[in-house]
């Protein structure tokens, strides 16, 4: 059993590198200043299309994967040890900003003459979530 847990970890490793790589793609994508409006609603339908085929999936790869590695052990992650608590705010705090990001991106593929708001700051809001995320992961402080 201890090697099929080592694998879902790979895997939910592999899933979170993806989803985090191509959403933080898609605030690239938005950030990046271009005024004409044909420009903008294609710059917007890159992002949306980035955000659904790559963003998403791999988000919902990591998600599902994170719920089956804590339901093999609720007690190790909940009880003996409480760094999960941590590590799981911070996650829940990368997924609300890969919805805000995601977003932006259909205002921006729909309505290009729109402002998307501060989305540099969402990104590297979401880089320290991220960061914080794994320190847990790696470190279990708690």
């Amino acid at each position: 059993m201890a090697e099929f847990s080592r694998l879902l970890v790979v895997l939910h490793v592999v899933a979170d590198m993806l989803w985090i790589g191509s959403i933080l793609g898609v605030a690239v994508l938005l950030v990046r200043p271009v005024a004409a409006a044909d420009a903008r609603r294609a710059q917007g339908e890159l992002g949306l299309y980035l955000y659904k085929k790559l963003a998403t999936p791999a988000f919902v790869g990591a998600f599902v994967l994170g719920l089956v590695l804590l339901s093999l052990d609720l007690d190790a992650y909940f009880v003996r040890t409480h760094f999960m608590h941590a590590k799981l705010l911070f996650a829940f705090g990368v997924i609300g900003l890969h919805h805000v990001i995601g977003a932006r991106a259909k205002k921006l593929a729909q309505a290009p003459e729109t402002s998307l708001g501060a989305v540099a700051p969402l990104s590297i809001a979401l880089i320290a979530c991220a960061a914080l995320t794994i320190y847990f992961a790696v470190f279990k402080p708690m």
